[in-house]
C-alpha cells in the first residue's frame, strides 16, 4: 500500500511554489464547491473547494481560472471575472516548509453551460453562504471562511501538518 501524497501540486509543476486561480460562482444565496481528495494531517479524505487550481507555465491568472473552470465543471466563463482577495501561504510537512502557495480568488459572474462534476474532481454541490463554515474545514480554507466574514484583500495561511 503507497502513502497517501501530501502535495497536491501538478507532478510537472513541483519545481516552483504554487500559484493559483479560483473562481467563486454563485447561484442565489449558495456558492459552488468541488470535491477533491487531499491528504490532511496524514490521512487521505475527501474537501469541498471553490474550483480552480495551478497555473501552468505562460498562463495569465484569468487564462488559468477558464481552463480550469472547463476542465473541473465544464462551464465557459462569460464575462470579466472581478478580483476579489489573495491568499499567501505556506506548506510545512514534518516541521519543514516544502513550498509557498499564492491562490487569487475571482467573482465568476455569468457562465455558459451547467456546472458537472468531470474527471478531475471527485463531485460537486451548492452549499448555502450560511453553511459554509461547516463545510470549509481544510486548513487552507481559512482565508476564505475569513472573507466571506469580513472581506479584506490579502490573507495569510498555514497548511502543517
Amino acid at each position: 500500500m503507497t502513502e497517501p501524497d501530501p502535495d497536491f501540486r501538478e507532478r510537472h509543476l513541483r519545481t516552483a511554489d504554487f500559484l493559483g486561480a479560483f473562481g467563486v460562482l454563485r447561484r442565489d444565496d449558495a456558492i459552488l464547491l468541488v470535491g477533491n481528495e487531499r491528504t490532511i494531517a496524514g490521512q487521505q479524505r475527501l474537501c469541498w473547494d471553490l474550483p480552480g487550481g495551478q497555473v501552468e507555465p505562460g498562463e495569465l491568472l484569468e487564462q488559468a481560472l477558464a481552463r480550469e473552470l472547463r476542465e473541473e465543471i465544464g462551464v465557459a466563463v462569460t464575462a470579466p471575472t472581478p478580483f476579489l482577495f489573495v491568499q499567501e501561504g505556506e506548506r510545512v510537512i514534518g516541521g519543514v516548509r516544502r513550498y509557498a502557495w499564492r491562490s487569487f480568488f475571482f467573482a465568476v459572474p455569468t457562465w455558459l453551460g451547467e456546472p458537472v462534476a468531470t474527471g478531475e474532481v471527485c463531485g460537486l454541490r451548492w452549499v448555502p453562504i450560511a453553511g459554509l463554515s461547516a463545510v470549509l474545514d481544510a486548513p487552507y480554507h481559512d482565508s476564505f471562511r475569513q472573507w466571506l466574514l469580513g472581506g479584506g484583500v490579502w490573507f495569510h495561511g498555514r497548511w502543517a501538518d
